[in-house]
């Protein structure tokens, strides 16, 4: 004091450790599909709080316990865990995820921390695809396929695809062949629907055309056999009157313009052979060669 004098005195301060609260990263808002198959959210930032000696336990429940067959949450490893479920139908519920260490509450100690988040379950779309031919066809046809369901739709790749444009698919196989979409709905879910297209190799859908006009105007102007692409490996002939071979080709192309060695044959008729194999009997006709037509 003002004098000099002064007093001591002795105390003890006595500091009790406190169990501090565990930790769990917050969980954003789920947007899901109503699937019949198992889900999964991934859980982060889980620990024990600062007293890394202490373990971490996790606890799930739901508003709407209903909206799930199955929902658990697995053990705690290197600070993440998952969360299962399995629905039962459309709807949204919140669910309490509870992380709790083993430090206890003495002395006002935390052990457990939640976090709670809206899970949203959307309805999925129900796709279907239909063929304007049925399943079976002839070799060469062409079949429209028309998908339902969705808004969006994504063909996957297949064989015999002619032109798609969103829920439309033109096909022409040539074998039997899957084709499979996936329609997405407003909310982005989807679901995927397939149909086999199974082709008869009949040769019903060959057809030769019997009327060649070379002269230019863009039709007829080479004879044409709709369908012989499907049939690589057959042969075609042409024959004039007289028995004179005037083409032997394989592979054809529908490119003959009705000449003979680069030189325009007379107008007339002249008779073709396809010969297929394969024990197959040929084809045969007649076409009728006009010209300035």
């Amino acid at each position: 004091n003002q004098y000099g004098l002064y007093f001591d005195q002795a105390f003890t301060i006595q500091i009790t450790d406190v169990n501090e609260a565990p930790v769990l990263a917050a969980i954003p808002a789920q947007q899901v599909c109503n699937l019949p198959s198992a889900q999964k959210i991934n859980l982060t930032g889980i620990t024990a709080g600062p007293e890394t000696a202490q373990t971490a336990t996790l606890s799930i429940s739901a508003a709407n316990p209903a909206l799930f067959s199955n929902l658990i949450v697995s053990n705690v490893a290197s600070g993440t865990a998952t969360l299962n479920y399995t629905l039962t139908g459309a709807g949204s519920t919140a669910i309490t995820i509870t992380v709790k260490d083993n430090g206890g509450t003495a002395n006002g100690g935390v052990d457990s921390f939640s976090q709670t988040f809206t899970l949203t379950a959307n309805e999925a779309p129900v796709a279907t695809v239909s063929s304007d031919k049925g399943t079976q066809i002839t070799k060469g046809q062409t079949v429209t396929l028309t998908a339902t369901g969705g808004i969006t739709y994504n063909w996957a790749d297949a064989s015999g695809v002619i032109a798609g444009n969103g829920s439309v698919l033109e096909v022409r196989p040539a074998r039997n062949t899957t084709y499979t979409v996936t329609a997405i709905n407003a909310s982005g879910c989807s679901s995927t629907a397939s149909i086999t297209i199974n082709v008869t190799d009949d040769y019903q859908s060959i057809q030769a055309n019997n009327i060649l006009t070379p002269n230019g105007d863009g039709k007829n102007d080479t004879w044409i056999v709709k369908n012989i692409d499907l049939y690589p490996e057959s042969t075609v002939n042409i024959f004039d009157k007289g028995g004179r071979r005037l083409l032997n080709i394989k592979h054809y192309d529908n490119s003959w313009d009705g000449s003979f060695q680069g030189s325009p044959l007379t107008e007339g008729t002249y008779y073709y052979v396809i010969d297929f194999g394969t024990g197959q009997p040929p084809l045969k006709g007649f076409i009728t060669l006009l010209r300035n037509r």
